[in-house]
């Protein structure tokens, strides 16, 4: 049986498509909620600090997180090669961010790649 670590690793490296790759990164590292992730914006990044800006988080309240130097360095990949605007993770329309459903599937489709029978 595999170590909850070995089952992450496992995940993450099923999954090829640098966004989708970024965005499970900085939700595993952050420790975010899919929702937050999802409204993320560009300007949300401190790239000195390494640091993202969480919007009216507990409490109504702004509060920075951090990210690993392994999930920086696949945002910073993900944002070389597709160059958001607004949005860090721009659904199909760049002026709207992802929705939650979009990534519930893209989560789906990598734990079953992943061979994680587990829910």
């Amino acid at each position: 049986m595999l170590s909850e670590k070995e089952v992450v690793a496992q995940l993450l490296k099923s999954v090829t498509n640098p966004k989708h790759k970024a965005i499970l990164f900085v939700t595993y590292s952050s420790r975010l909620r899919v929702g937050k992730v999802m409204r993320l914006r560009c300007s949300d990044l401190d790239i000195e600090r390494k640091t993202l800006l969480v919007r009216q988080g507990k409490g109504q309240k702004d509060r920075r997180t951090l990210l690993s130097n392994l999930a920086w360095d696949i945002v910073q990949e993900y944002i070389d090669e597709y160059r958001p605007n607004r949005w860090l993770f721009p659904g199909q329309s760049s002026d709207r961010h992802l929705t939650e459903r979009s990534v519930q599937k893209l989560f789906e489709d990598a734990r079953r790649r992943a061979g994680i029978v587990k829910r």
